[in-house]
C-alpha cells in the first residue's frame, strides 16, 4: 500500500496544481459549494469536476461539509490568492513546469546532468527568457516563497540604522515588502536580470503603488556587478542554485560592491542548507534544474565559499521557515 501511495503521489500534485489554476480556493472563499456550482463557475465538465474534488479529499485539500458540499481544508487555505502567505502560484509552478522536468530524473541520476535542459532544450533561466508567460508564473511563485521569509527576517534581524537594503537576485521583489513594512525608514533595491526587473517594477506599481515608491529595480548580472551603497545586501535562495565555484563568484561580486561603498555594508545569506537526509528532496531539484554540478551546500561549505570571497561570518540564526541566516562582513585585510 505504501508503494502505491507514493507511486501515485504525482497525480495528486497535478490535481493540486489544477485546483490552484482554476482558483477553487478563491471561489470558495472560506465557504462550501457543490461540485456542480464549482464546475459552472470554472467552466469545467461537471462530472469530472466531481472526480477532481473527490480525489482532492484524499490529501485533505478539500473536505465535505454536513450537506456534502466541498470546502478548502484548513491546512490548504494558503491556496487563496489573497492569503497572507499564499502558495497558489508556487503550487501551479511546481505541479506543472517543475514536475515536467522531473520526468528526466532518471537521466540526471545516471549522468549528473540537467534533466531540465534535456527536457526543454535550455537551462531554467534561458527557458524563462524564451517563455514570457512561464516567466511571469515563475516570478509569482518566487514571491510566494519569499513573502514569509521577508516577514521572518524582519522579526529576527536587527535593521536599526539601516537605510538601504539591496536584494541581489531578488526576482520581482517578494522579500523586501516584509522588511520594509516593519522598517518604514528603509528603502529597497532589487538587483536581477533586466526582464525580471521590468516585470517586477510593473507588477509592484500595479498592486502596491505606495510600496513601489520605496522599492527600485536595478538590472544587474550578479556575476559581474551589483549596485553599491547598501547597508544590507541579501542573497535569499540564490546560492543553492549554483555550483560552489559560481557561489564564490556571486559572493565576490557582492564583496566588491560593499568595498566600493562609503557605508559599512553587511551581507545576509538566507538559505535552506542541506543539513539532513530530509533536505535531499529540495537539493535534488537543484541538481535536476539548476547550474550543472549543483548539489546543495551545508553550513561548512557555505562558510568556505564566503571565506574564499572575502567575507567573515558574524552570526548564524535559523528562521521558522527553515532558512539559515548567515550575517557577514568583509574580512579584515
Amino acid at each position: 500500500m505504501e508503494i502505491a501511495k507514493l507511486a501515485v503521489s504525482g497525480w495528486f500534485a497535478r490535481a493540486l496544481g489544477v485546483a490552484a489554476e482554476l482558483g477553487l480556493a478563491d471561489i470558495l472563499d472560506g465557504g462550501a459549494m457543490s461540485s456542480e456550482e464549482l464546475a459552472r463557475r470554472t467552466g469545467s465538465h461537471p462530472d469530472v469536476m466531481l472526480r477532481l474534488l473527490q480525489m482532492l479529499t484524499v490529501p485533505g485539500v478539500v473536505v465535505r461539509d454536513d450537506n456534502g458540499d466541498f470546502k478548502i481544508g484548513e491546512a490548504f487555505e494558503a491556496l487563496r490568492s489573497d492569503h497572507p502567505i499564499s502558495q497558489r502560484n508556487f503550487a501551479i509552478l511546481s505541479a506543472g513546469l517543475y514536475d515536467d522536468a522531473f520526468a528526466e530524473l532518471g537521466y540526471t541520476v545516471r549522468t549528473g546532468k540537467s534533466g531540465f535542459e534535456k527536457r526543454f532544450g535550455a537551462t531554467l533561466y534561458e527557458y524563462l527568457e524564451q517563455q514570457p508567460e512561464t516567466a511571469d508564473l515563475f516570478d509569482r511563485g518566487m514571491v510566494d516563497l519569499a513573502r514569509p521569509v521577508g516577514h521572518e527576517l524582519a522579526k529576527h534581524h536587527d535593521f536599526s540604522g539601516v537605510r538601504k537594503v539591496i536584494d541581489v537576485g531578488g526576482g520581482s521583489g517578494g522579500l523586501l515588502p516584509g522588511i520594509l513594512a516593519a522598517n518604514p525608514e528603509i528603502e529597497g533595491v532589487v538587483a536581477d536580470r533586466a526582464s525580471v526587473c521590468e516585470r517586477g517594477k510593473a507588477k509592484l506599481a500595479e498592486v502596491d503603488p505606495a510600496l513601489a515608491k520605496r522599492i527600485s529595480f536595478a538590472p544587474a548580472d550578479f556575476f559581474a556587478e551589483v549596485p553599491t551603497g547598501g547597508d544590507r545586501y541579501v542573497l535569499k535562495n540564490v546560492l543553492h542554485d549554483w555550483t560552489f565555484d559560481n557561489c564564490v563568484r556571486i559572493l565576490g561580486t557582492v564583496a566588491k560592491a560593499i568595498a566600493a561603498s562609503d557605508r559599512p555594508g553587511r551581507l545576509l545569506v538566507v538559505e535552506p542548507l542541506v543539513e539532513s537526509d530530509f533536505d535531499g528532496w529540495r537539493a535534488m531539484f537543484q541538481v535536476l534544474a539548476c547550474d550543472e554540478g549543483t548539489l546543495g551546500l551545508d553550513e561548512d561549505e557555505m562558510r568556505k565559499a564566503l571565506g574564499e570571497a572575502g567575507f567573515a561570518v558574524l552570526s548564524v540564526a535559523r528562521l521558522l521557515t527553515g532558512h539559515k541566516v548567515l550575517e557577514c562582513e568583509l574580512a579584515a585585510g
